[in-house]
């Protein structure tokens, strides 16, 4: 995510307790939404499948939503990721800061010998 410059903030798992919440910067949340098996053979697990919710919440100041949105999904397709769902923007009725959610998803080829 390094690459994306318009996030000010990134997280993976949930937003530390001691962040005060910032109108002003661009939050970028990651957290584990899907993690099983996938396929079959010989039974034996073959693949898993793993997803990511990804948050984004964006500053008072921001706009040109619509092209963020499609770089960071740009970023996630290019490593193999699919996206499962791509939701509305909402408006945070108390810090009135709009907010997208995305989920993607993998599958992962399960190593032989483990």
């Amino acid at each position: 995510m390094k690459d994306i410059t318009w996030i000010d903030e990134l997280y993976s798992g949930s937003i530390p307790s001691n962040v005060e919440v910032n109108t002003n910067k661009n939050t970028v949340l990651i957290t584990e939404y899907l993690n099983e098996p996938s396929l079959y053979a010989n039974m034996k697990i073959k693949y898993w499948r793993v997803g990511v919710e990804v948050q984004i919440f964006y500053k008072l100041s921001g706009d040109d939503f619509q092209n963020h949105e499609i770089e960071l999904a740009k970023l996630f397709n290019g490593d193999d990721w699919e996206i499962d769902t791509s939701r509305n923007r909402i408006k945070d009725p108390d810090t009135k800061q709009w907010t997208k959610v995305f989920y993607f998803s993998k599958i992962l080829k399960v190593k032989e010998g483990i």
